[in-house]
């Protein structure tokens, strides 16, 4: 199934001239900018690491002592899940998600080399794309180091002590899964979006991409490895990454300007309007 993910994201990035007229490209490079969202991603994975290697998982004292009365309401349904296949299956997108990003860009990168004779195109979206992984990658690993919060399968005692002592058992808020998926979701869908302004595809992306983060989501809560408040955590931290990056790279165009040129036998000159 995730291998069908990535030929289609290549398939679609490779015929999209057929689906719809790109416009002008809408991105461009600030070395400042690109320079303070490069390091601050990159400090937040340095300090992820750092705080990684000092932190362990919840003692299996502590595991004994744990009450699934102790967790809110809403989150409360998640401790009585266990299904370690489906967590295998929703931690299986992550990986080809990746692949889908990098075959899509990479593919628009060439459709856009043969168009202009230049790669551009390629070097935004490639470092725009690396930016935002980049942050969400960090503030989570960061969230998860400072955070002590047990996962869902941590307080079902219809597991023995054994199961529940495991590898990062103290690491569920929030969710990194969810975090680069909608991140992936968004982030192709509003570059999509803008680069076709036109295409019809623009909703079926949209839609498609969201569904398929969604599912996972749910997932993550079935197989008991995070609460409902982790996903959506995810969710929102790696939309908002995924649409902000392309967004503050944005050429600003002045699209309510109305230039119209005159000529009469004396003069010559523009006349200049302002559409609301």
């Amino acid at each position: 199934m995730n291998k069908v993910i990535c030929i289609l994201s290549l398939a679609l990035f490779l015929v999209l001239p057929a689906w719809g007229q790109a416009g002008t490209f809408p991105y461009q490079l600030s070395t400042g900018k690109d320079i303070l969202l490069i390091s601050a991603g990159s400090l937040l994975m340095q300090g992820a690491a750092i705080g990684h290697n000092i932190k362990g998982q919840l003692p299996i004292d502590e595991l004994a002592l744990l009450d699934r009365s102790d967790v809110n309401a809403i989150d409360r349904i998640a401790t009585r899940f266990w299904d370690p296949g489906l967590n295998d299956l929703r931690e299986s997108f992550e990986p080809f998600s990746v692949a889908a990003a990098f075959l899509s860009v990479g593919s628009y990168g060439i459709y856009s080399k043969i168009k202009t004779y230049e790669w551009e195109a390629l070097k935004t979206l490639g470092l725009m794309y690396l930016e935002g992984l980049y942050l969400c990658e960090g503030s989570m690993l960061v969230t998860k180091t400072l955070i002590n919060r047990p996962r869902p399968y941590a307080y079902n005692t219809d597991l023995p002590l054994s199961t529940r002592d495991r590898g990062a058992n103290n690491e569920s808020f929030f969710s990194g899964n969810a975090t680069i998926l909608f991140y992936h979701s968004v982030f192709l869908s509003k570059v999509f979006s803008d680069l076709f302004p036109y295409s019809k595809l623009k909703p079926w992306i949209w839609g498609s991409t969201l569904a398929l983060s969604t599912f996972s989501g749910f997932l993550s809560v079935r197989s008991g490895w995070h609460y409902p408040t982790d996903v959506i955590t995810g969710a929102l931290i790696g939309g908002l990454t995924g649409y902000l990056i392309p967004q503050v790279h944005k050429i600003k165009q002045l699209e309510n300007l109305v230039v119209v040129p005159w000529a009469m036998p004396e003069a010559k000159g523009l006349t200049l309007g302002w559409t609301f």
